[in-house]
Protein backbone atom coordinates (compact mmCIF):
# COMPACT_ATOMS: atom_id res chain seq x y z
CA UNK A 1 0.00 0.00 0.00
CA UNK A 2 1.02 3.52 -1.01
CA UNK A 3 -0.50 6.49 0.09
CA UNK A 4 0.30 10.00 -0.54
CA UNK A 5 -1.36 13.06 0.62
CA UNK A 6 -1.84 16.58 -1.45
CA UNK A 7 -3.00 19.54 0.32
CA UNK A 8 -2.21 23.40 -0.17
CA UNK A 9 -4.23 26.69 -0.33
CA UNK A 10 -7.55 26.83 -2.13
CA UNK A 11 -6.64 27.86 -6.08
CA UNK A 12 -2.64 26.87 -5.38
CA UNK A 13 -2.98 24.32 -8.13
CA UNK A 14 -3.82 20.75 -6.34
CA UNK A 15 -6.36 19.33 -8.64
CA UNK A 16 -4.00 20.39 -11.56
CA UNK A 17 -1.12 18.50 -10.06
CA UNK A 18 -2.88 15.21 -10.04
CA UNK A 19 -4.67 15.67 -13.48
CA UNK A 20 -1.19 15.77 -14.82
CA UNK A 21 0.00 13.17 -12.41
CA UNK A 22 -2.98 10.80 -13.68
CA UNK A 23 -2.08 11.50 -17.64
CA UNK A 24 1.65 10.77 -17.37
CA UNK A 25 0.92 7.63 -15.32
CA UNK A 26 -1.77 6.65 -18.14
CA UNK A 27 0.94 7.06 -20.54
CA UNK A 28 2.95 4.66 -18.73
CA UNK A 29 1.03 1.78 -18.90
CA UNK A 30 -0.85 2.32 -15.37
CA UNK A 31 -4.69 1.94 -15.27
CA UNK A 32 -5.18 5.39 -13.29
CA UNK A 33 -8.75 5.78 -11.63
CA UNK A 34 -10.93 7.93 -8.93
CA UNK A 35 -12.59 11.74 -9.00
CA UNK A 36 -11.20 14.74 -9.31
CA UNK A 37 -12.95 18.11 -8.28
CA UNK A 38 -13.46 21.27 -10.16
CA UNK A 39 -14.67 24.82 -9.63
CA UNK A 40 -17.50 25.38 -12.14
CA UNK A 41 -17.55 29.12 -12.97
CA UNK A 42 -20.17 31.13 -14.41
CA UNK A 43 -18.77 34.39 -16.02
CA UNK A 44 -15.90 34.40 -13.77
CA UNK A 45 -17.81 33.76 -10.64
CA UNK A 46 -17.56 30.67 -9.18
CA UNK A 47 -21.38 28.92 -8.64
CA UNK A 48 -19.72 24.97 -7.36
CA UNK A 49 -18.10 21.93 -7.63
CA UNK A 50 -18.03 18.91 -9.74
CA UNK A 51 -16.59 15.39 -9.52
CA UNK A 52 -15.22 14.37 -12.73
CA UNK A 53 -14.56 10.66 -13.72
CA UNK A 54 -10.61 9.77 -14.25
CA UNK A 55 -11.97 6.98 -16.24
CA UNK A 56 -14.54 7.42 -18.20
CA UNK A 57 -15.05 11.55 -17.92
CA UNK A 58 -18.48 11.28 -16.76
CA UNK A 59 -19.14 14.32 -14.47
CA UNK A 60 -21.46 15.16 -11.72
CA UNK A 61 -22.19 17.97 -9.37
CA UNK A 62 -20.50 18.36 -6.22
CA UNK A 63 -21.87 21.48 -4.61
CA UNK A 64 -23.54 24.08 -6.12
CA UNK A 65 -24.94 27.91 -5.07
CA UNK A 66 -28.42 26.62 -5.91
CA UNK A 67 -30.09 23.52 -4.71
CA UNK A 68 -30.75 21.82 -1.33
CA UNK A 69 -28.85 19.86 0.69
CA UNK A 70 -26.80 19.99 3.77
CA UNK A 71 -24.88 23.80 3.31
CA UNK A 72 -21.20 24.87 3.84
CA UNK A 73 -20.64 28.82 3.19
CA UNK A 74 -23.19 29.58 0.29
CA UNK A 75 -22.70 26.31 -1.52
CA UNK A 76 -25.65 23.28 -1.12
CA UNK A 77 -23.64 19.62 -0.85
CA UNK A 78 -25.35 17.77 -3.49
CA UNK A 79 -25.17 14.30 -1.83
CA UNK A 80 -26.17 12.55 -4.87
CA UNK A 81 -23.07 14.02 -6.80
CA UNK A 82 -21.08 12.43 -3.71
CA UNK A 83 -23.05 9.40 -3.90
CA UNK A 84 -21.38 9.30 -7.68
CA UNK A 85 -18.24 10.13 -6.36
CA UNK A 86 -18.60 7.50 -4.20
CA UNK A 87 -19.14 4.81 -7.12
CA UNK A 88 -16.25 5.90 -8.84
CA UNK A 89 -14.02 5.54 -6.12
CA UNK A 90 -15.17 2.11 -5.49
CA UNK A 91 -14.84 0.55 -9.51
CA UNK A 92 -11.37 2.41 -8.90
CA UNK A 93 -10.62 0.37 -6.12
CA UNK A 94 -11.25 -3.02 -8.15
CA UNK A 95 -10.02 -1.80 -11.26
CA UNK A 96 -6.93 0.43 -11.19
CA UNK A 97 -3.56 0.40 -10.28
CA UNK A 98 -3.36 4.05 -8.97
CA UNK A 99 -6.40 5.54 -7.29
CA UNK A 100 -7.09 9.18 -7.01
CA UNK A 101 -9.32 10.86 -4.58
CA UNK A 102 -9.08 14.98 -4.71
CA UNK A 103 -10.92 16.03 -2.42
CA UNK A 104 -10.92 14.97 1.08
CA UNK A 105 -12.60 18.35 2.05
CA UNK A 106 -15.75 19.72 4.51
CA UNK A 107 -18.48 19.48 1.68
CA UNK A 108 -17.38 16.14 0.98
CA UNK A 109 -17.20 14.48 4.56
CA UNK A 110 -21.13 15.59 4.58
CA UNK A 111 -21.81 12.34 2.62
CA UNK A 112 -21.67 9.21 4.28
CA UNK A 113 -21.61 7.21 1.14
CA UNK A 114 -18.36 9.23 0.16
CA UNK A 115 -16.84 9.01 3.93
CA UNK A 116 -17.29 5.51 3.54
CA UNK A 117 -15.92 4.62 0.10
CA UNK A 118 -12.99 7.19 1.24
CA UNK A 119 -12.19 4.88 4.60
CA UNK A 120 -11.77 2.13 2.09
CA UNK A 121 -8.84 3.83 1.01
CA UNK A 122 -7.06 3.19 3.88
CA UNK A 123 -6.90 -0.51 3.10
CA UNK A 124 -6.84 -1.21 -0.13
CA UNK A 125 -3.29 -2.42 -1.39
CA UNK A 126 -2.87 -0.33 -4.14
CA UNK A 127 -1.34 3.10 -5.20
CA UNK A 128 -3.63 6.21 -3.63
CA UNK A 129 -3.30 9.94 -3.99
CA UNK A 130 -5.83 11.82 -1.70
CA UNK A 131 -6.15 15.64 -2.05
CA UNK A 132 -6.73 16.78 1.31
CA UNK A 133 -8.20 20.24 2.21
CA UNK A 134 -5.34 22.36 3.74
CA UNK A 135 -7.54 23.30 6.55
CA UNK A 136 -9.55 20.42 7.45
CA UNK A 137 -9.15 18.61 11.23
CA UNK A 138 -10.71 15.15 10.91
CA UNK A 139 -10.40 11.76 12.43
CA UNK A 140 -10.28 10.57 8.78
CA UNK A 141 -7.40 12.29 7.74
CA UNK A 142 -5.87 11.95 10.54
CA UNK A 143 -6.04 8.24 9.51
CA UNK A 144 -4.67 8.98 6.04
CA UNK A 145 -1.69 11.13 7.62
CA UNK A 146 -0.68 8.04 9.54
CA UNK A 147 -0.87 5.66 6.32
CA UNK A 148 0.96 8.50 4.68
CA UNK A 149 4.60 7.49 3.03
CA UNK A 150 4.66 11.12 1.87
CA UNK A 151 2.82 14.49 2.38
CA UNK A 152 3.44 17.31 -0.31
CA UNK A 153 1.76 20.40 0.77
CA UNK A 154 1.53 22.98 -2.48
CA UNK A 155 2.70 25.99 -2.95
CA UNK A 156 3.86 28.89 -5.61
CA UNK A 157 7.47 27.27 -5.04
CA UNK A 158 6.74 23.43 -5.78
CA UNK A 159 3.78 23.61 -7.87
CA UNK A 160 4.82 23.40 -11.51
CA UNK A 161 7.27 19.55 -10.41
CA UNK A 162 5.01 18.45 -7.90
CA UNK A 163 3.35 16.28 -10.36
CA UNK A 164 6.58 15.16 -11.64
CA UNK A 165 7.77 13.88 -8.31
CA UNK A 166 4.46 12.19 -7.57
CA UNK A 167 4.62 10.20 -10.69
CA UNK A 168 8.37 9.49 -9.92
CA UNK A 169 7.13 8.35 -6.22
CA UNK A 170 4.87 5.73 -7.56
CA UNK A 171 6.61 4.62 -10.43
CA UNK A 172 9.63 3.54 -7.91
CA UNK A 173 6.39 2.15 -5.27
Amino acid sequence: MTIIIVTGAPGIGKSTAVLRTARALKDRGLNVGGIVSREQRSNNIRIGFEFIDLITNDRSVLASIAGNGPKIGKYFINLAGCRFAAERLSVAVKNSDVIICDEIGPMELKSREFTDSVKKLLDVDKKVIVVVHQKIHHPLIEQFKKKSILIIDLNLENRENVYQLLVNRLLVE
